[in-house]
């Protein structure tokens, strides 16, 4: 798929978003070059291949960015190409983004070998944490790594980060900063030593990089920091018993893969599964597997919970930690990025519609019930759910704000993860009064119910509204932490239908449980795709 952003969008964005920041002093990134390609300019030896389209791009794009040497801010830029001041900064922002500019290094540039710088701003544009390819370099002069475990492996590791950052290798030597990285380097002729690093580790509250090889794989991880992540029995529970020693021609690619992953710690350019997973590669097909640490229950040292330490963490558990988000000392900045793809801004206007079904069109929605300051008390009396509360409550809840709403933004009654609503509601009607009994879906882009079923599933309450999550389209932009998103996007709007029930004095009530399989016959939703996230009732008596 391709992602495309604008300069305009990114531009404006960058003008509010804190996540997001635009060079003072733009210089060209090393090793990248922008080129002509027809009616596009093409993007060079970056982190990824770009392209840019538009009468601007093949024009304007190319002297910019020669223009863009480090020693001109925006004002100067603006003078030297003839633009306005404001169409440089969201060009500047777009190269930015893109990873065509980084910020100048302010004084003496760092004195390291022109490789090292090269691929530090090449591909510093992978995270978006450092402003230069020198702040990287700072980053790496700082962090002292000490390399222990197998003897061949740890040399061999030394070789690799030779001039690249601080290296201890003297099991003599006492740790310098509190910062201070271990890499562990674990065969099964070293495995007996483990458990004495690691207690060192921990009781100093350092952190420790396990990197594991045997004949058949090569583990980097877990990562196991006191501070912010399970314990290194808990990461790397499961594993199968060390199958022999690796082979001296994997020696290279062990030191290899522990090497990129501790300069992407240290040095935070470019990207690293670390610390949430452990990665797994089957040296038979190279095929890479990402586990998530996550905290056995009981675990007496990383645990919340006392007894017996579980067998084995939860599905729950282990579904949050492979969603989890970075803390915050590793979080990127370039991820956030994403918000602003024209794909992802795109999601938030596709509203499902049901057009072969037939649609009951909901009253336009009173407002100034909600604006009265007295609240209608629910249990002195019935208050009748009536077809124009119901649309109300449905508004409030999922619905758009329609005089605020344009083709570039929608805007919502209710916060929805990443403005995308990724819930849909059905209405189950048992009261004719309301609605024919049947099962109704609430398209929230034209404010109408479509007609579902006719089968009404037993129940005890006028009206009850079921919340699926809307799988395929949040996952276009959030994977598999849009599963989560649903759940959160249903309980914010199950808030909202709570209290405006509660101001119109309709009893209102989240239900603890319900039958999945059921519900999923009665919508006709699969649940692989749509699954139920949350149930309540609305209207009727205690």
């Amino acid at each position: 798929m391709v992602a495309e952003m604008k300069a305009e969008q990114i531009g404006r964005a960058a003008r509010t978003d804190m996540q997001l920041t635009v060079p003072v002093r733009p210089v060209l990134r090393r090793g990248v070059r922008l080129r002509r390609a027809g009616d596009a300019v093409v993007l060079d030896g970056a982190d990824r291949s770009q392209a840019f389209s538009g009468a601007f791009a093949r024009e304007g794009l190319v002297p910019l960015a020669e223009a863009c040497d480090g020693t001109r801010d925006h004002a100067a830029l603006a003078r030297e190409v003839g633009l306005d001041e404001a169409a440089v900064y969201k060009c500047v922002a777009l190269l930015w983004t893109a990873g065509v500019v980084e910020e100048a290094v302010s004084g003496e540039e760092p004195d390291v070998e022109p490789e090292l710088a090269v691929f530090l701003s090449r591909l510093g544009n992978s995270t978006g944490v450092n402003p230069s390819w020198a702040d990287a370099v700072t980053r790496l002069a700082r962090r002292p790594v000490r390399l222990e475990g197998d003897f061949a492996l740890v040399a061999a590791a030394r070789r690799a980060l030779r001039g690249v950052c601080q290296v201890v290798t003297d099991p003599a030597e006492r740790p310098g900063s509190e910062d201070e990285l271990t890499v562990f380097f674990e065969t099964a002729s070293s495995a007996p030593l483990l458990a004495a690093t690691e207690e060192r580790c921990r009781r100093d509250g350092r952190p420790l990089l396990r990197v594991r090889a045997d004949a058949r794989t090569i583990i980097v991880g877990p990562y196991a920091d006191p501070s912010i992540t399970p314990c290194l029995d808990c990461g790397r529970h499961g594993e199968a018993a060390l199958s022999g020693e690796p082979s001296e021609g994997l020696y290279d690619l062990v030191v290899g893969m522990a090497a990129h992953h501790i300069t992407a710690l240290a040095a935070r350019s470019t990207i690293t599964h670390l610390p949430i997973d452990s990665s797994v590669i089957d040296l038979a097909t190279l095929a890479t597997t990402y586990l998530p640490a996550t905290t056995r229950p009981g675990c007496p040292r990383c645990s919340a919970t006392t007894g017996p330490v579980a067998p084995q963490a939860p599905a729950g558990a282990l579904y949050e930690a492979s969603i989890a988000m970075p803390p915050r000392a590793f979080l990127d900045p370039k991820g956030h990025q994403a918000h602003y793809y024209s794909t992802n801004l795109a999601l938030q206007s596709q509203f499902k519609d049901w057009p072969s079904r037939p649609h009951t069109p909901l009253p336009a929605p009173d407002l100034s019930v909600l604006a009265e300051a007295e609240r209608r008390d629910a249990s002195l009396g019935d208050m009748p759910l009536t077809l124009d509360t119901l649309a109300l409550v449905l508004k409030i809840a999922f619905g758009v704000k329609d005089d605020e709403t344009t083709p570039e933004r929608v805007k919502r009654w209710t916060a929805a993860a990443g403005n995308i609503g990724c819930t849909t509601a059905y209405v189950i009607s048992r009261d004719e009064r309301v609605l024919p009994p049947g099962v109704y879906a609430y398209a929230q882009g034209t404010h109408t119910l479509a007609a579902v079923s006719s089968a009404v599933p037993p129940g005890d309450a006028p009206c009850d509204i079921v919340v699926t999550g809307d799988l395929k389209k949040v996952m276009t932009k959030y994977g598999t932490f849009g599963f989560r998103l649903t759940f959160l996007d249903a309980g914010c709007a199950l808030t909202s239908a709570r209290e405006v029930a509660r101001h119109l004095g309709l009893r209102f009530a989240p239900a603890p449980d319900w039958d999945d399989d059921a519900l999923a016959g009665v919508l006709g939703a699969a649940p692989a795709d749509e699954p139920v996230v949350a149930v309540a009732t609305l209207g009727g008596t205690a």
